[in-house]
């Protein structure tokens, strides 16, 4: 994938997109992240009359070209639930976490899924014909200090290549140990310095720093494509969720058990976000495991893609041959648009 934002209207930006198959795509991103337009000559304009795989670089044309703003530009253009910086960012923020904040938060996923496997009582009703093995359990995380939650500008700090190092490193992104730690105080005083506030006013990592709130369990039944969703308590919190856990059933000896599966399924997130752009992620997010639910049924309908949400699956590419060289470099400043 290649892009270049050749020019700034009044409302968005105009970027040429070079896909992986060579064709040419002009796409209108603007300020929000809404597609103005997208021309090209390589396909079918009628999406009916393209192959599955010919849609698809179409669609990685418009998730890369809206990635391109928010990386050069600093504009929040990407869609809710597809930002790998706020999912890197919950990754943060649950990895370290105590074992009474985890049980503080994550308390009733956990007990749902001893529920699966033994006489634990359940936490959430199902609808009707559902069996506790059947649907995807969802719990929402906002993040953020104070009531602004987590902007742009949190890439700043989060597309650092020494920081995903670290991060990658640290909370161990194969699961097979406990979190260590050691990225705590050089995030916590970088994310005081991105507030302007004083570190030592802040709680730690492990209190829950990054926590605005989480929700109660949503289930989700029916298919990848059109599911259906029965949501259970939502935070009165005026945005958009940074993450959303996507998982079904599991079996986790103890809730710190399911925090480390927890914090690997968002890296996976991470990974797709990537993926699903036409390029590689960043090296230490190159993981296979469940990610994105949607993103599974692409994955093995799709021949673009291999069937990364499979641990036991042998991956040839990462599509490391279609990153640009600056694909993870945050260069714009964090902007909102004027109302």
């Amino acid at each position: 994938m290649e892009a270049e934002i050749k020019k700034e209207t009044n409302n968005g930006f105009g970027v040429t997109v070079l896909d992986n198959n060579g064709v040419k795509h002009k796409v209108g991103v603007l300020y929000d992240g809404d597609i103005s337009g997208h021309l090209q000559d390589g396909y079918p304009d009628d999406p009916s009359e393209r192959t599955q795989e010919e849609n698809e670089h179409v669609n990685q044309a418009r998730r890369f070209a809206k990635y391109w703003v928010y990386r050069k530009r600093g504009y929040d253009t990407l869609d809710p639930l597809r930002n790998p910086d706020r999912i890197l960012a919950s990754v943060i923020a649950i990895a370290p976490l105590t074992p009474e904040m985890a049980e503080q938060h994550f308390g009733d996923l956990y007990q749902q899924y001893c529920h699966i496997y033994d006489d634990a009582e359940p936490t959430v009703d199902l609808p009707d014909g559902v069996g506790p093995k059947d649907p995807v359990y969802l719990k929402d995380v906002y993040l953020g200090i104070g009531d602004g939650g987590l902007d742009a500008g949190a890439a700043t700090i989060l597309g650092d290549p020494d920081m995903m190092d670290l991060v990658g490193a640290t909370v161990n992104v194969s699961g097979d140990r406990p979190i260590e730690g050691e990225y705590l105080p050089k995030f916590h005083e970088l994310l005081a310095a991105a507030a302007d506030v004083n570190p030592d006013s802040l709680p730690s990592l492990r209190e829950g720093l990054l926590i605005d709130d989480i929700s109660g369990i949503h289930v989700q039944t029916g298919s990848f494509d059109g599911p259906t969703i029965q949501y259970g308590r939502q935070p009165e919190i005026d945005r958009k969720p940074d993450a959303r856990i996507q998982l079904d059933r599991l079996e986790v000896e103890s809730v710190t058990d399911l925090q480390i599966r927890l914090a690997n399924h968002l890296i996976c997130q991470v990974r797709d976000c990537y993926l699903l752009m036409g390029i590689a992620p960043p090296e230490p997010f190159r993981i296979q495991g469940v990610g994105i639910r949607g993103a599974v049924g692409w994955f093995n309908s799709i021949d673009l893609y291999e069937m990364y949400w499979n641990s036991d699956a042998e991956i040839s590419s990462w599509f490391e041959a279609h990153t640009p060289d600056d694909a993870y470099e945050h260069t714009g400043e964090s902007v909102t648009p004027e109302a």
